[in-house]
């Protein structure tokens, strides 16, 4: 499995002043991680691009990327050159970045809405991710979908059975977004996950504004629960040592980045196989 971070990245990391490109990824290599994630945009530029994959060769790291196109609102010529750009980008750049798994969202669509509806959004995200997904595969760098607070599990799962070789990047603390229980949620993704977004979060209910608060936690000190459910992804998951488990740490509002970071490590390494 592969251990990464994608952010969130709170201002005391100093991430994004000067290049934060290079920044994100010395992060990464500076803080024993071996992934991150990265728009292939960010290698159009020859120097830039050189630049980025001698980091990479150098420190011995795995790009994720992602294919975020208009998938429910623009035509289906338009994603079809967008999807055929994207195939090529990733075949001329995935090498450079070692690619391990691309992901993408549905944007500002979600399963609530009463146009499109949940059924028709499923069909066209089917039929446009076909292609996407197969010639991910043949790459030999699955495609998932997040569950971005938009969708259930259960939403992406029955996508994962319509779609040949496409997955989930399940992000542990987003079924709370939604009213999921999150063990729940992560099992029923467990057998099409190909990779997380990690995250905790400490959450209580609040009657009188009738909503429910979502607040920041070190990795394994809040009520995601995810020991459990990382037991069962490296059990269930399809290719548990294919994993690629990107933290997106979100620190209490009282607690200094770095020791939530350091906190984060003792928890990930007590993991079996983590350490």
């Amino acid at each position: 499995m592969l251990w990464g971070y994608a952010g969130v990245f709170p201002g005391a990391f100093n991430v994004w002043k000067g290049d934060p490109v290079m920044n994100k990824l010395r992060f990464a290599a500076e803080h024993g991680f071996k992934s991150t994630a990265l728009g292939l945009g960010e290698m159009k530029d020859p120097a830039r691009r050189d630049q980025i994959a001698q980091f990479v060769a150098d420190h011995d790291l795995r790009i994720s990327t992602g294919a975020h196109l208009k998938w429910l609102s623009d035509d289906f010529e338009t994603l079809r050159r967008g999807v055929e750009d994207f195939i090529q980008d990733l075949e001329a750049y995935g090498p450079l970045l070692r690619t391990p798994i691309v992901t993408t969202g549905a944007g500002a669509y979600h399963r609530f809405m009463r146009a499109p509806s949940l059924a028709e959004q499923l069909d066209r995200l089917a039929e446009i991710f076909t292609p996407l997904a197969r010639a991910c595969h043949q790459m030999g760098r699955p495609f998932g979908i997040e569950n971005h607070g938009d969708y259930y599990c259960s939403d992406l799962v029955e996508l994962c059975k319509r779609v040949p070789h496409l997955g989930i990047f399940l992000d542990t603390g987003n079924t709370y977004l939604i009213g999921e229980q999150s063990v729940a949620a992560c099992k029923l993704a467990a057998p099409y996950t190909i990779g997380t977004h990690f995250k905790d979060h400490v959450v209580h209910p609040d009657p009188k504004t009738l909503t429910f608060v979502i607040e920041g936690a070190p990795l394994g000190e809040g009520d995601v629960g995810l020991r459990e459910i990382y037991l069962d992804l490296i059990q269930r998951a399809p290719n548990p040592r294919g994993l690629v488990l990107q933290w997106e740490m979100v620190p209490p509002k009282t607690m200094d980045p770095f020791e939530c970071l350091e906190r984060s490590w003792s928890f990930v390494k007590t993991l079996p196989e983590a350490a």
